[in-house]
């Protein structure tokens, strides 16, 4: 099923097919949006500071059962209870015992495996 797209409209479109206060609006409801957006972005960033404050206070990463938004929001399946957070690898691990690093590092193809699944989906 092919998505209908809006008709592309140029420079010269706009310049000469649209009066000047209805350019103005459509500017100002474009710079409207984009401060929305900005705001989102920031409240999702917070979010994401409580959530790692929460699994921090656990000791575990993706294991709590985070409540589903309370509103609809973009993005998340209005129909779930739970959200969980995906496990993320973190960058620089402790050297402090080396068959700890070998044994992680056993798991940690298995659990490439399982992101690289995830990438696919995405």
């Amino acid at each position: 099923m092919a998505k209908k797209t809006a008709p592309t409209l140029s420079f010269r479109d706009i310049v000469l097919g649209a009066e000047a206060d209805v350019i103005r609006q459509a500017l100002a409801a474009r710079e409207q949006i984009d401060t929305l957006i900005d705001e989102r972005r920031r409240a999702y960033e917070r979010i994401a500071e409580l959530e790692t404050q929460v699994e921090d206070a656990l000791g575990e990463t993706g294991v709590f059962p985070f409540p589903a938004p309370p509103l609809p929001v973009a993005g998340f399946d209005p129909k779930a209870d739970t959200v969980t957070r995906p496990v993320v690898k973190k960058p620089a691990a402790p050297k402090s015992s080396s068959t700890d690093d070998e044994t992680a590092g056993d798991s940690a193809d298995s659990d490439d495996t399982g992101s690289d699944d995830d990438s696919k989906e995405s």
